[in-house]
């Protein structure tokens, strides 16, 4: 069977349509897959119990949060950030970058990448604050998925607002209503003890942040 000529030249365009990632975006994958690395490599060098002292010092602990000091200088402050570059496995590390990936190019063409890293921040100390509220107890939490979830609820938000004020089609919204409950029940699946009040946190806090991009997009029209 012949191929049609202009398969190919739609082929290629399609490939070069596609949103590039933002460098920052990239910054994180590579350092969280950099740690995650180092956390497998670790016990060849014999530092087996790396992965553990991470966790230990750089998860988020919601009584350190709440005593307002820690084992160390700033840590209730320093985890908010630490945490959210720590994963439990290659599992989890691939699960987030993916959904990272796929989430960032979509919303990258609505927001920006500047406006979308203020978002990521944002739902990350968001996603923190919510698990310290709901689990005062418990701990640690380490992952980007809270963040991540704050990058899904923007793209739902922001394209719901901009898409109903404009009347254009919500292809963007269902792609990321999906993306969303995708993440959540692979999450669920392959994590048993999923920290999900940060993932409320994160989706929430991006939500309301991609309504007000959205409003205001479409207001200076």
């Amino acid at each position: 069977e012949m191929q049609s000529p202009r398969a190919v030249p739609n082929t290629v365009r399609a490939r070069r349509a596609r949103p590039p990632l933002p460098r920052w975006v990239i910054g994180v994958m590579v350092l969280c897959t950099v740690i995650e690395a180092a956390f497998w490599l670790a016990p060849l060098v014999g530092l087996g119990g790396l992965r553990r002292a991470a966790d230990f010092l750089g998860g988020f602990w919601s009584p350190v949060f709440w005593a307002g000091h820690g084992i160390y200088p700033f840590q209730p402050l320093v985890m908010f950030a630490s945490s959210g570059l720590l994963h439990s496995g290659l599992a989890h590390l691939a699960m987030n970058m993916l959904s990272l990936m796929a989430i960032a190019r979509e919303l990258n063409v609505l927001i920006g990448a500047r406006r979308m890293f203020v978002v990521y921040v944002v739902s990350q100390i968001a996603a923190a604050l919510a698990f310290a509220l709901m689990a005062p107890d418990a701990g640690p939490m380490i992952g980007a998925s809270g963040a991540i979830f704050g990058l899904a609820g923007a793209l739902i938000g922001h394209a719901a607002v901009a898409g109903w004020r404009l009347n254009r089609p919500l292809g963007q919204l269902w792609r990321g209503v999906a993306l969303i409950v995708v993440l959540n029940v692979a999450l669920t699946v392959l994590i048993p003890s999923i920290a999900w009040e940060a993932h409320l946190g994160g989706a929430v806090t991006g939500l309301m942040m991609g309504a007000f991009t959205g409003h205001r997009a479409t207001r200076r029209r």
